[in-house]
């Protein structure tokens, strides 16, 4: 589980899906007359402006949760149930239409050429035919390429908008790094390192929504066994842990910086012998487990400095998203039709 590349790495677009945010919770508005030029001919889900997201539209991004690339840090949690799991996503897919809103104000595009050598390149990387990749496609819950296409131009755009609203207002003062590595890092000679256990169900990036959904379902039931007691995180790991390269769910002892960001982040937001809800990671959905904490020396100080710098630089870059979003949600409306 190797480190992903955050922000500024968001541009590998590899058969993106939706990265949810957390659920907020809406007053009831009056139901709006449709937007000019518009006509209903299959159920809505929600009106931004004059954007509308379809009832189709939310049920694949329910399934599509896969979070390969993440543009903005969010919580790798996942609920329980059906109907809080559609709010989380339809409160993320408002937030996306409210950043394409705001990059059709500031025409901010991409070109034709940009999307052809993005789809070339998830092909390629897949080692994918035509006929396969359109499967692919089609298994994520799209019509096909042209659909896929869209989705794949809106997110281009949508990382283009935040490089240009939130990029350029990224700064950390090297005085911030050292207040870290003296708190935290003894210095910067030193690191926490966590010896951690997790029972994963990978999640593939062609499987169907219903399939990644079953799968979640599933975590669910995992972590219910593991936080009843009626069955020993070994027995589970057994039955159900996917993750070939710790067969028996033992991760050993990790540094927070060699693992991908979100299971990091989670982890150490763990206490000793704490068990996680379920969460996502592009790897699939894990129940982790924290079975103790020590410090170590630091094994490389650069690499170190260089992850609290990019520590703190997502931890801004989610600050300013929220503010941002928040401002853009005061000055829009939104209707929530389900």
């Amino acid at each position: 589980m190797k480190r992903g590349n955050g922000f500024y790495g968001a541009s590998a677009l590899a058969l993106l899906v939706l990265a949810a945010s957390p659920a907020r919770a809406e007053a009831p508005v009056r139901r709006a007359a449709m937007p000019a030029g518009y006509e209903e001919v299959e159920g809505v889900a929600a009106v931004v402006g004059d954007t509308l997201i379809a009832i189709s539209e939310l049920r694949r991004a329910m399934g599509s949760q896969m979070a390969t690339q993440q543009l903005v840090p969010t919580d790798i949690e996942r609920p329980r149930s059906q109907a809080a799991l559609r709010l989380q996503v339809l409160q993320s897919l408002i937030d996306n239409a409210l950043v394409l809103r705001a990059a059709r104000e500031l025409a901010v595009a991409v070109e034709e050429r940009e999307i052809d050598q993005q789809l070339a390149e998830t092909k390629k990387r897949n080692l994918w035919t035509d006929e396969e990749m359109d499967e692919a496609v089609r298994k994520l819950g799209f019509a096909g390429l042209t659909p896929y296409r869209q989705h794949v131009r809106a997110e281009m755009v949508r990382l283009r908008m935040l490089q240009i609203k939130l990029g350029s207002r990224l700064r950390i003062a090297d005085d911030e790094i050292k207040k870290v590595l003296e708190l935290e890092h003894c210095g910067g000679t030193c690191e926490e390192e966590v010896q951690a256990r997790h029972i994963m169900l990978a999640v593939k990036p062609d499987d169907s929504p219903a399939l990644v959904n079953a799968k979640r379902e599933k975590a669910w039931m995992v972590h219910d066994l593991l936080t009843s007691g009626k069955q020993s995180f070994d027995q589970l790991a057994e039955k159900f842990n996917d993750d070939r390269g710790a067969i028996d769910g033992n991760l050993g002892w990790q540094r927070r910086w060699t693992l991908e960001p979100g299971l990091g982040a989670k982890l150490w937001s763990l206490s000793k012998g704490e068990i996680s809800a379920v969460v996502q990671t592009p790897f699939g959905f894990h129940v982790l487990q924290v079975l103790d904490r020590r410090k170590a020396e630091a094994k490389d100080k650069q690499l170190l400095e260089d992850f609290v710098r990019h520590r703190l630089q997502e931890d801004q870059l989610s600050r300013l998203y929220k503010a941002w979003i928040e401002e853009l949600r005061r000055t829009t409306h939104i209707e929530v039709r389900i």
